[in-house]
C-alpha cells in the first residue's frame, strides 16, 4: 500500500512539472530569490524538466506494473503451495507417467488387459503391493499447477519413498479400488504404512476415469480401506 501512495504522488508531482512548470517553479524555489523574475529558468529548461516528467511517469508505471505482476504471480504461487498441502501433506511433489493406467469394470474398460501394466508394458508379477497415500479430484482447473495430460480427473498420489511399476485401477457405479503394486526404495523405517508424513517428493499419477468420481469412494487395495483424499 505504501508503495501505491509514493507511486501516485510521485506521478503526480511529475505531471505537475509537465504540464505547468513555471507554476511549479514559482510555487516551489521563487521564494529563494529577491528578484524571481531575474532567475526564472529559461525555456529550455522548463522543457527539460517536462521531459524529466514525462520520463518519471514511464518508470514509475513501468515499475508499478512489474510490481503488480510480482505480486499476483506470488500471490499465485503461494495458492498453488497451499492446495498441494492440503490435498497431499506437503508442497513437494513430482507428476509421474505410467502407462496408460487400466480402468476396468462395469463402467466399462479402457485399456489392453485388466492387469497391471508396469512401466515397460509388461505384467509385474513379483512386485509387493504400494499403499495409495492421498488422492484428489480433478474439476476444470487444476489448481496443483500440474501438466496433466488431457482427460486426467484423478491423481493418485504415492509416499516419495515407493517406487510404483504397475497402476492398476477397478472402476464400478459404488466406488472405484485402486491398486499400486511396486517397492519401498528408502530403509526399512520409512517403508512403514503408518507414517504420518510422506518422503518428499510425493509422487503423483494422473488416471483418467470412465466417469468422474462424484463422491465414490476410491478403495486402496493394499488396505481394503478408503484412502485420504477429496
Amino acid at each position: 500500500m505504501g508503495l501505491i501512495i509514493g507511486g501516485v504522488l510521485l506521478i503526480a508531482f511529475a505531471l505537475w512539472t509537465v504540464i505547468a512548470p513555471r507554476q511549479q517553479w514559482l510555487m516551489l524555489n521563487a521564494w529563494r530569490y529577491r528578484d524571481p523574475d531575474a532567475n526564472e529558468p529559461s525555456d529550455l529548461a522548463y522543457n527539460l524538466g517536462r521531459a524529466a516528467g514525462v520520463g518519471t511517469i514511464l518508470l514509475v508505471v513501468i515499475l508499478g506494473g512489474y510490481l503488480i505482476r510480482a505480486d499476483a504471480v506470488q500471490g499465485d504461487a503461494d495458492d498453488i503451495r497451499q492446495a498441494r498441502e492440503q490435498r497431499f501433506g506437503t508442497r513437494h511433489v513430482e507428476l509421474t507417467l505410467l502407462p496408460p493406467a487400466v480402468v476396468a469394470g462395469s463402467s466399462g474398460a479402457t485399456g489392453p488387459s485388466a492387469e497391471p501394466t508396469t512401466a515397460t508394458g509388461e505384467t509385474d508379477q513379483a512386485g509387493s503391493a504400494v499403499a495409495v497415500w492421498r488422492y484428489a479430484t480433478v474439476q476444470k482447473d487444476n489448481p496443483f499447477d500440474l501438466d496433466l495430460p488431457t482427460g486426467t480427473n484423478l491423481i493418485v498420489a504415492v509416499d516419495g519413498a515407493f517406487r510404483v511399476d504397475a497402476l492398476d485401477v477397478q472402476e464400478s457405479p459404488d466406488a472405484v479400488t485402486v491398486e499400486l503394486t511396486g517397492a519401498c526404495t528408502q530403509v526399512k523405517l520409512l517403508c512403514e504404512a503408518d507414517r504420518t508424513s510422506p518422503v518428499p517428493p510425493v509422487r503423483l499419477y494422473p488416471v483418467t476415469l470412465a466417469a468422474p468420481l462424484n463422491g465414490r469412494p476410491l478403495i486402496d487395495r493394499s488396505t481394503g480401506e478408503e484412502a485420504v483424499g477429496r
